[in-house]
């Protein structure tokens, strides 16, 4: 299928602590048990896409562990596949990745090298499900130098536009503006941080940033050449959102217990997949409730879960109550404990009788390995 198309996904350094101290914001857990980047991969991997670069910048220990080899997606092959691409010694040693361009030039010889005539980047930590066929055959026909994918947020807050670049167009359907994070919105058309274009124009474009010390692959190079190149735009109208706060990654997170929203994210016929762990059934007690919640394998669970995300190997104890909550990997809540509105990193040990409330548009985040 889009054997001429390769992939390349930058991963964000938006900070949402605690629970990015120890990881990029794409190996951030998701729904019990993937990752935010199993979509971008997943989707390009159902397009077919035989050579997918994931390029870092640090803390990237995680995100080499979930992705490994690419079995998962089908990418474990000798030519092209999964890459991880960390930053080269020199660029760690002298600090000099200031933006994604500069990322970008860290992979130059891995850009030239790969056969592929089309390119599809990623710069963001975003959720969707989405048809990079259909993407690509568009960008074709449409003869477009640069293919930006956007949704029209229409609803929104400005708040909440504001989060992120914002895209015009003219009657040929061309885009005419773009504004990265206004202040005040003009427009509800926000980008996914997806661009397809011919890989010799994203070399191109690197080499002359990096020639003039630019560093932001969308103010330095798109806006300025706006005028210059054909950037159109491909409208996707499925359900998508961007994580780059503890606000949306909790919001995100609820929303999976929506049937909806769950069956459009994880629809069969373009699923997502993420690394698998062999783990026994979760086992529940006879005073166990559980009420509108997601709970992984390997859990045991003899006290009330509601409305909460619980990834493999967590332990709630009797009498415990857990509601409004997402609970990573491994954490265990004691005896008579209640929480509501937290956001718990891997491996948290709560003691008996503790109650910890957050808020829906603050919750509560306690970092990896914290005992309380």
């Amino acid at each position: 299928m889009k054997t001429n198309t390769m992939g390349v996904i930058l991963t964000s350094e938006d900070k949402i602590p605690p629970i990015t101290d120890i990881r990029a914001n794409a190996a951030l857990p998701f729904a019990g048990r993937y990752r935010i980047i199993d979509f971008a991969v997943s989707n390009m991997a159902n397009a077919g896409v035989p050579n997918i670069g994931v390029v870092t910048e640090s803390n990237y220990s995680s995100l080499m562990d979930h992705i490994k080899s690419g079995k998962p997606w089908d990418l474990d092959r000798k030519n092209g596949g999964l890459n991880v691409l960390p930053p080269s010694l020199e660029q760690m040693s002298l600090g000099s990745i200031k933006g994604n361009i500069d990322m970008l030039a860290g992979i130059r010889d891995y850009l030239h090298r790969s056969p592929q005539t089309y390119v599809i980047l990623s710069l963001g930590n975003m959720i969707y499900n989405i048809d990079f066929n259909d993407v690509v055959d568009t960008h074709i026909k449409t003869q477009a130098d640069v293919t930006i994918v956007y949704k029209n947020i229409k609803g929104c807050e400005d708040s909440e536009l504001s989060r992120f670049t914002l895209l015009e167009f003219d009657d040929e359907g061309k885009v005419c503006d773009i504004e990265v994070q206004p202040y005040y919105p003009k427009t509800t058309n926000a980008s996914m941080e997806l661009y397809i274009m011919e890989k010799a124009l994203l070399e191109s474009i690197v080499d002359e940033c990096s020639a003039r010390g630019d560093r932001d692959f969308v103010k330095d190079a798109l806006v300025k050449k706006m005028l210059g190149i054909r950037i159109y735009g491909y409208e996707y109208k499925g359900y998508m959102d961007k994580i780059d706060s503890m606000k949306s990654y909790y919001r995100n997170n609820m929303k999976f217990l929506d049937k909806d929203i769950r069956n459009e994210l994880f629809n069969p016929e373009n699923p997502i997949y993420t690394k698998t762990k062999d783990q026994s059934p979760t086992k529940y007690g006879p005073e166990a409730i559980i009420k509108n919640s997601f709970v992984s394998d390997g859990c045991v669970i003899d006290g009330t879960v509601i409305n909460c995300i619980l990834a493999r190997g967590v332990v709630v104890k009797k009498g415990a109550t857990v509601k409004n909550s997402i609970i990573m990997q491994d954490s265990v809540i004691d005896v008579d404990v209640d929480l509501d509105h937290v956001v718990f990193d891997k491996e948290v040990y709560v003691t008996k009788g503790r109650k910890l409330i957050g808020q829906e548009s603050y919750p509560l985040a306690i970092s990896k390995g914290t005992k309380i």
